[in-house]
């Protein structure tokens, strides 16, 4: 069942739709118009009873004076490209740098805090936008859309198509912060996690990716094998913001599966993309939003399905090129269990 009614207005006075998504199993995934946002992520638990896995907020203010991209659509380019300069078509181009002098996740005010339009296609919801050429520094206009299915089998299946009139770059993701414990735990550190990668992507003192692929085996990145997150989070100094070099059999295997406390509740993340950002929010301490007050740190973590971080300044990287008439796509999809 899909239902789409209103939701609020932005504080410049335009509307703002909420999009609700729900199966015959009672789960729901609620997204908004505004910046494509996953605000509400309910899944059946073991219990019988049902639970909200996704940080995010009742109000639209907070939304949009959110700066750590909560539940958003993030793009045209997901995570860091450093200097906020890359060569595209053979010409150097100046990209908005707001992140010191990388950009990150797009620029100032990305793909999270547009307003997309929306149309239901009946068992599936499409969202539309179409970022003008020059937008944050990128070239070309390009058209994205974002394909949204909940299916009877407790699995959100999200696709992504994008096309341009100019040669440019894109990596599109989603930047949902997951506790599957949200409201009894103040924290993920007591979540289990294993990522099917067996390298990683060194970064150095400007948080960029150096071009190296290394082997996780014997270092504390290495999430190969389910792991228990509280020593693994106390093993890296400011916790996990690493992108991990996934596996050739992403297709049939999950990139990714994060299990409670319990590990009764569990999630298990496709993808099509080379790598995954993990982000373990070492940082987020004492959010309050949607009912729930969490102290932390690291009240959530994002799994983020994309290419790698500064693809475009590496060229040993999987490309992010987009030319004319081609088409960019991809999939994400959060299956969840419970026993």
């Amino acid at each position: 069942m899909i239902t789409i009614q209103p939701f609020d207005k932005t504080q410049d006075g335009r509307a703002v739709l909420s999009i609700q998504l729900k199966n015959a199993s009672g789960m729901e995934a609620h997204f908004l118009s505004y910046g494509a946002i996953l605000q509400k992520l309910i899944v059946p638990t073991n219990t019988g009873s049902f639970k909200d896995v996704v940080l995010g907020f009742e109000d639209l203010k907070s939304y949009e004076e959110d700066t750590s991209f909560i539940g958003q659509l993030v793009g045209r380019n997901a995570n860091r490209i450093a200097l906020g300069a890359v060569a595209i078509d053979g010409k150097k181009v100046s990209l908005s740098a707001n992140e010191g002098n990388n950009q990150l996740h797009g620029g100032f005010e990305s793909f999270g805090k547009k307003l997309w339009e929306v149309e239901n296609l009946g068992d599936e919801v499409v969202f539309s936008y179409t970022s003008i050429d020059g937008e944050e520094g990128f070239p070309g206009n390009l058209k994205t859309q974002f394909f949204v299915k909940l299916q009877e089998d407790n699995e959100l299946v999200m696709r992504f198509e994008a096309k341009t009139d100019k040669e440019t770059i894109v990596n599109l993701t989603r930047h949902e912060y997951f506790n599957l414990e949200a409201g009894d735990s103040d924290s993920i550190k007591n979540h289990h996690l294993k990522i099917n990668a067996s390298h990683y992507l060194p970064k150095t003192p400007a948080n960029v990716p150096s071009g190296e692929l290394r082997a996780l085996a014997n270092t504390a990145f290495d999430l190969q094998k389910e792991t228990h997150l509280k020593e693994a989070i106390a093993a890296i100094e400011g916790g996990y913001d690493h992108n991990y070099v996934l596996n050739q059999n992403r297709g049939q295997q999950p990139a990714a599966i994060l299990m409670n406390s319990d590990k009764k509740l569990q999630l298990h993340l496709h993808c099509t993309q080379p790598g995954l950002q993990f982000y373990s929010a070492n940082g987020m301490t004492n959010f309050k939003g949607k009912g729930v007050s969490l102290k932390g740190p690291s009240v959530a973590l994002c799994l983020e399905p994309q290419h790698f971080p500064d693809t475009p300044n590496h060229e040993n990287f999987p490309t992010t090129v987009l030319k004319p008439n081609a088409v960019y796509e991809h999939q994400i999809r959060y299956k969840f269990y419970y026993e």
